[in-house]
């Protein structure tokens, strides 16, 4: 897929910008699998998954005004990329070159098996699933390192941080007769704290954990 000028929000209040802009290009390349396999009559199998690397093909900037009545000392020259905003050396917020997207782990799957059985007038069933998100970024190359100990406290909203990749099982078990059905599930079941996004957008590392263990008793009836 060829995704060119890539809009974006720009949100960056210490050098007083907040805009949607176009963006960089890319190219993503990447292969899906889907499969849904009866290894037995009571046993099915199915899951998907997907492979993608992005690649950035081009590397816009912000270009300076120039001097104006409401920049009367900016040092970059009209039409030029600029580098320094207030005196501060200025990182361009659209990446670079040959640099893959945020938020775009190389690697996703999910995988369940689901077995059927009878007991007398009884239809039992139980299935367990697992899920895998690999690791990825939450901002582009360009962008400070979180992890710089001149971040410590966060001097930026628009610090990049490493998301850990992290697998998660769920699992059901239930019975069914004539008309109605009951069943008990539990998702994320090893009650996993792994992180899905994190933020330096109030001037302070934050992470946003994945949903605790939920164990639910549900009861279906057909009309």
């Amino acid at each position: 897929m060829k995704w060119s000028d890539v809009q974006m929000p720009l949100y960056q209040p210490v050098n007083l910008i907040n805009v949607n802009v176009n963006g960089p290009s890319y190219t993503i390349k990447g292969a899906e699998l889907q499969l849904i396999a009866r290894v037995t009559d009571a046993l099915t199998v199915q899951g998907s998954s997907s492979w993608n690397t992005s690649n950035q093909t081009t590397a816009p900037c912000q270009r300076s005004a120039g001097v104006t009545p409401a920049t009367p000392h900016n040092p970059t020259p009209a039409g030029q990329c600029i580098t320094v905003v207030s005196g501060a050396p200025y990182t361009s917020p659209f990446d670079t070159l040959n640099s893959s997207l945020p938020f775009s782990p190389p690697v996703l799957f999910n995988l369940r098996a689901r077995y059927d059985w009878a007991a007398g007038a009884y239809k039992l069933f139980a299935w367990i699933g697992a899920s895998h998100v690999a690791s990825m970024h939450n901002e582009p190359a360009s962008f400070p390192d979180g992890l710089s100990p001149a971040q410590n406290p966060p001097s930026t909203t628009l610090l990049r941080y490493t998301i850990p990749g992290y697998t998660t099982y769920d699992a059901a078990i239930g019975v069914a007769r004539d008309n109605w059905t009951a069943q008990l599930t539990g998702s994320n079941l090893f009650n996993s704290d792994a992180v899905t996004n994190i933020s330096s957008g109030q001037f302070i590392k934050a992470t946003i954990p994945l949903r605790p263990r939920v164990l639910m008793a549900e009861f279906g009836y057909r009309f």
